[in-house]
């Protein structure tokens, strides 16, 4: 009996220390973007192409634009308030941003996909 328990154990640590060697490598799925508003050219529909550019608006900026597609299910959130697509673009065009401003963009970098863009004054 004592031979079967250490053969068992002898076997779980030789299955756990090769699954403990095994190398992983981690894919980033979904990237969040942190910058100014300034810096949103957001489309004319809610299932056009946005572009944007990772840029805090505090001076010149040389990051290019980064084109993402909205989807019906990417969620706006101005000031704290969730929003249908027409309402946010009309409230960001017609909002005067200041310099505390800031914009998140959170997207999938494998589809270019935007599942939340949130805008605070």
């Amino acid at each position: 009996m004592k031979t079967v328990r250490t053969l068992t154990l002898c076997i779980l640590f030789a299955a756990f220390s090769s699954a403990a060697n095994a190398q992983f490598t981690f894919v980033k799925e979904v990237d969040a973007v942190e910058l100014s508003p300034s810096n949103i050219i957001l489309p004319a529909t809610a299932s056009g192409m946005m572009s944007f550019r990772d840029c805090d608006g505090s001076g010149s900026c040389d990051s290019p634009y980064v084109r993402v597609q909205l989807s019906p299910a990417t969620t706006f959130t101005f000031n704290g308030e969730k929003m249908k697509f027409d309402e946010f673009r009309r409230l960001f065009a017609s909002t005067r941003m200041s310099a505390t401003s800031g914009a998140l963009v959170n997207y999938n970098v494998k589809t270019n996909i935007v599942t939340n863009v949130e805008v605070r004054q």
